[in-house]
């Protein structure tokens, strides 16, 4: 393993560039956090994304959780509801039959859900799934996410991680809508460090915003974190801005411009991938950090919070795990029909809101 390193002695951000014996790269990953956290946080990101590289490999042969399935059996299933992207999948392209994941469902009580693997799968056109012809519906493809996919020590702890993220994703999605939509007030926490935004939606779990106070040299940096205690959803949203400025400053990204500038037929969109400050500071109102736990409460207890909150809005959350049961540290991925995942026109993709965001739209 390869660590390029950058940040402060108390908050480094490491990026780890995984080498197999033949010298080809097979996983790369970040790492942030206070002191050796990041170091950490680099190697269980590299972690993941290896698993979960080697896991969408497999999917061809896994002839027991893989099924491809017509979209409008998809769609017709109890769980589904809410899922505006599908929705819009079964309109445009009604005779599509994507493959599908069998997704376990978190809840007690609850039932298996068949959902689209292309959605989860952002290597889906590597490694192809008999009967499923992504050319019949290409264009969303464009959907393919990572979104909710977690590693942990143990399968609790990966859960809440992906849990996690899925508020996080859905919070920045309200946000981005409500910051270049309209012109609703801004909540922000006073901090001399940079814009520190409160993303917090109905489900009422913290979330939170880092932005720098100028664009700066690279376009669309920002952090975000969702945690149940609010103190712990503002470091990880300051030291995700802080590793997503490492990041920019690397340039390996060399096509961002070239998305940016295809963006551009839509305005909005543009706006929400830039994510440019200045037109939020006429529009900051003060608040103060929210209460909250402790950050003491167990794994699973955390886990029966925030299926209850998603509950009490009438969403339902489910697991699909990647790699073998055994040693090795599990990787999940967590799914929540909709919730939003249109943060991901952050990395200048011409996406539309995939779930509850889509009325800031309609």
């Amino acid at each position: 393993m390869e660590f390029v390193s950058s940040g402060t002695a108390e908050f480094p951000v490491h990026r780890c560039s995984v080498v197999a014996p033949s010298g080809e790269l097979v996983a790369e990953s970040l790492g942030k956090g206070r002191g050796e956290q990041s170091r950490a946080s680099a190697l269980f990101e590299a972690w993941q994304h290896l698993q979960h590289e080697r896991g969408q490999a497999a999917l061809p042969s896994d002839t027991s959780r893989v099924r491809v399935l017509p979209v409008a059996a998809v769609l017709a299933q109890r769980g589904i509801e809410g899922d505006e992207m599908l929705a819009r999948l079964g309109r445009d392209f009604p005779s599509a039959a994507p493959a599908c994941l069998l997704l376990e469902p978190l809840a007690e009580g609850g039932e298996p859900l068949w959902y689209p693997a292309f959605t989860r799968s952002p290597a889906c056109r590597d490694h192809p799934i008999p009967g499923d012809d992504l050319r019949g519906y290409e264009p969303y493809l464009r959907y393919a996410y990572d979104s909710g996919t977690a590693t942990g020590v143990t399968e609790n702890e990966a859960v809440l991680h992906g849990l996690l993220e899925v508020v996080e994703r859905d919070a920045l999605s309200h946000a981005l809508l409500d910051w270049y939509l309209g012109e609703a007030p801004v909540a922000a926490v006073p901090d001399e460090a940079a814009l520190l935004l409160d993303i917090t939606s109905d489900l009422g779990i913290p979330a939170y915003c880092a932005l720098p106070f100028e664009a700066g040299d690279y376009p669309g940096v920002l952090g975000s974190g969702a945690s149940l205690d609010p103190a712990y959803a503002v470091e990880r949203a300051f030291t995700e801005l802080g590793q997503s400025r490492f990041n920019m400053s690397l340039g390996v990204d060399r096509t961002l411009a070239r998305r940016l500038e295809s963006l551009r037929p839509w305005p909005l969109l543009d706006r929400c991938a830039r994510v440019d400050p200045a037109p939020l500071l006429d529009r900051l109102t003060p608040a103060e950090l929210r209460a909250g736990g402790s950050g003491e409460a167990s794994v699973e207890g955390q886990i029966g919070t925030v299926l209850d909150a998603l509950a009490a809005a009438g969403l339902s959350a489910y697991l699909f795990r990647w790699n073998p049961r055994g040693p090795g540290c599990p990787v999940v991925t967590v799914v929540v029909p909709g919730m939003d995942t249109f943060s991901m026109v952050h990395n200048a993709i011409p996406v539309l809101p995939t779930g509850r965001a889509m009325r800031r739209l309609t």
